[in-house]
């Protein structure tokens, strides 16, 4: 396995490859963790229960809490980011989202994930400041969900449905069409959806395009333009700018600190 690595405040971060069909035996981090998968895919066991890490998965496992992963069919791609004792102090009463285990799947985060990645390539002066800014902002999302969760405002079905609707390969066209398909009049999903996920329908499924791009960037040669159609925009143009709003790159800048050795 090959590493690239780098330390910030209170968290170092390396990024990781494990063969096709290759495991990890039961281990355990001296601190809690942070994990997000760009690429194939592993199942990480733990008391008795399985978690499947695919593209785009974004999970926070505890410090000291034993398990173990086997890696799929293909090589598998990821960034692990560990917190040390100073990055747990420094976030005071928010420290609790590093003591739960969790998972996510969601496009802000995914796009998060994404950005990191490119930060830690860059490999210039600023990308330590991006990265701790960027992390920030990954915990304060994790954050978010959790209190939902705490609180006892789980999502009605409805919405999570329309939600993993959203990631099929070819997602529904309209509000509408999603509408129907989870049972409910769009105004309702509109505002539940709002509600639960902080964003609209719309942007959450832009967000969700510009993650899957930044994933074919990284993987293939495909023209912007190729790209640009099969995630479902207009133009390349129109993907070109959404993709420099959303990451802070350019399609073409995100692609050459992602590939670059």
């Amino acid at each position: 396995m090959r590493e690239t690595a780098v330390s910030v405040e209170g968290f170092s971060l390396r990024e990781g490859r494990h063969a096709a069909g290759s495991s990890l035996a039961w281990h355990r981090h001296a601190g809690a963790t942070i994990c997000f998968v760009y690429r194939g895919a592993f199942a990480e066991r733990f008391a008795g229960v399985t978690l499947e890490c695919t593209p785009g998965t974004l999970k926070i496992t505890p410090a000291e809490e034993p398990h173990s992963n086997r890696f799929g069919r293909e090589e598998t791609r990821g960034l692990l980011i560990e917190a040390n004792a100073a990055g747990v102090e420094r976030l005071g009463p928010h420290a609790h989202i590093l003591e739960e285990r969790a998972s996510f799947r969601d496009a802000h985060l995914s796009l998060l994930g994404w950005r990191l990645l490119a930060e830690l390539r860059a490999g210039d002066s600023a990308a330590p400041l991006a990265i701790e800014g960027i992390l920030l902002e990954v915990l304060a999302g994790a954050a978010r969900a959790r209190e939902l969760r705490m609180r006892g405002t789980v999502p009605p079905r409805w919405v999570t449905e329309a939600r993993d609707l959203l990631h099929e390969p070819e997602p529904v066209g309209s509000l509408g069409e999603l509408a129907d398909a989870v049972g409910v009049h769009p105004v309702t999903l509109a505002r539940g959806f709002r509600k639960a996920y902080g964003c609209s329908v719309g942007a959450y499924l832009r967000r969700l395009r510009i993650a899957r791009a930044a994933q074919r960037l990284t993987e293939t040669d495909d023209s912007l333009a190729e790209i640009a159609l099969e995630a479902g925009f207009a133009d390349q143009s129109h993907f070109s700018n959404l993709f420099r709003r959303e990451t802070g790159l350019s399609p073409s800048a995100f692609r050459r600190s992602v590939t670059h050795k």
